[in-house]
């Protein structure tokens, strides 16, 4: 192996590459802002990335202003500031003292205006616009009292953020979009079930109801037998029904804890498919109602999925909490599946997993010929 050549050797200043080494350091910094931002609101996506830009740059203070993708909804702004006390007026105001010179900003130029932050000084102040396919989404402002601001470098940061900026807003944008179309798909869902269910159901008594109308003076004696034969099918309706209510969320969760929600959905699930469940739940855990509402639709759709998909004989679903986290089983004794592959039902496995990792959980699921287990543990940190 030959011998390592410094810097120096190679004719480069240790100064030079100290500062070549900060120029990677700061790009990357903000090369990895939008893996930070997944799954966090726009406004919260502007406000992350004044704070990360600030940090980078070393500037007095960092300002933004953008609309939504799309055109749709009010401007966001967002200001980040070291001198925390010097911070007296919103975002909205400091927007407003800057306008002047972001409205007609050149982004080659720096130009030297009054502090924002109302300290009677001068500053420098440099802007970039950010920007996407579809044109211009707003600017963002870096301002600092110093004499070598804004240097090309600066102007290269102010880029790259910006550039950053925009793709994580539309990152939220088509997470926005991806969740609607699992609402929009869920809703049909849920219409075909009421349709091939419930509604048949219904059309069904009406039609026992008309034939025992026209009977009552012909043939008395078939009266019991139609009635009984609409009760059936009533009862049958019913528990489709709440096979159905089920699969909301129930509006009862936050009132009656999870326990109870769970208790339905397992007597719901036992009366639609005739499957023995064996449940042990314990305590009402005190964890938030975003985590119980995680535990419920996993066990939800372990407990669909198993009844619908598995040719299970019987189901467990378990729930225990520990000293240090909670944790929820839902085992069946059926033909099991590829666990790798994607999880029967409507909702696949990255689903599941999502919805699990949102609450700070791990979720596992184990499946073999003797049947599957889905289960899932929650840190109790993490739903404090």
């Amino acid at each position: 192996m030959g011998a390592v050549i410094s810097g120096a050797e190679r004719g480069v200043e240790p100064t030079e590459v100290t500062r070549l080494r900060r120029y990677l350091r700061d790009l990357v910094a903000l090369s990895t802002l939008p893996a930070v931002w997944v799954g966090q609101s726009p406004q919260l996506i502007v406000e992350g990335f004044t704070e990360g830009l600030l940090r980078t740059m070393g500037v007095d203070f960092v300002y933004a202003r953008v609309s939504a993708l799309g055109g749709g909804g009010p401007m966001m702004e967002a200001v980040s500031t070291e001198r925390r006390g010097a911070l007296r007026s919103s975002p909205h105001e400091i927007g407003r003292e800057l306008g002047p010179w972001l409205e007609h900003h050149d982004a080659s130029r720096t130009t030297l205006v009054p502090s924002p932050l109302g300290e009677g000084e001068q500053v420098a102040l440099a802007v970039a616009t950010v920007g996407h396919a579809g044109g211009t989404l707003g600017v963002v402002a870096a301002g600092a009292a110093r004499d070598d601001f804004a240097s090309e470098y600066d102007r290269l940061l102010m880029r790259v953020g910006a550039n950053q900026l925009a793709i994580a807003l539309q990152g939220a944008q088509l997470e926005a979009a991806r969740a609607e179309l699992a609402k929009l798909e869920e809703r049909q869902r849920l219409a075909r079930e009421l349709h091939d269910s419930v509604s048949q159901a219904l059309y069904a008594i009406v039609l026992d109801i008309s034939a025992a109308q026209e009977l009552r003076t012909i043939d008395p004696s078939r009266l019991v037998e139609i009635l009984a034969d609409a009760r059936a099918v009533a009862e049958s309706g019913l528990t489709e029904m709440r096979s159905l209510i089920f699969e909301l969320r129930p509006e009862s969760l936050e009132r009656d804890g999870l326990i109870a929600a769970l208790d339905r959905g397992v007597a719901a699930v036992q009366a639609r498919y005739r499957l023995p469940i064996r449940a042990t739940l314990g305590a009402e855990p005190k964890i938030p109602i975003a985590t119980k509402e995680v535990l419920y639709r996993v066990a939800q759709e372990a407990l669909q999925n198993s009844a619908k998909h598995a040719g299970a004989r019987g189901l467990i679903i378990l729930l225990e909490t520990g000293p240090d986290d909670l944790s929820l089983r839902v085992r069946d004794d059926g033909r099991g599946f590829d666990a790798q592959a994607s999880f029967p039902g409507h909702l696949g496995l990255r689903s599941m997993q999502e919805r699990v990792a949102s609450v700070g959980g791990v979720l596992d699921i184990r499946s073999d010929r003797h049947g599957t287990e889905v289960s899932v543990r929650i840190p109790l940190d993490a739903s404090v």
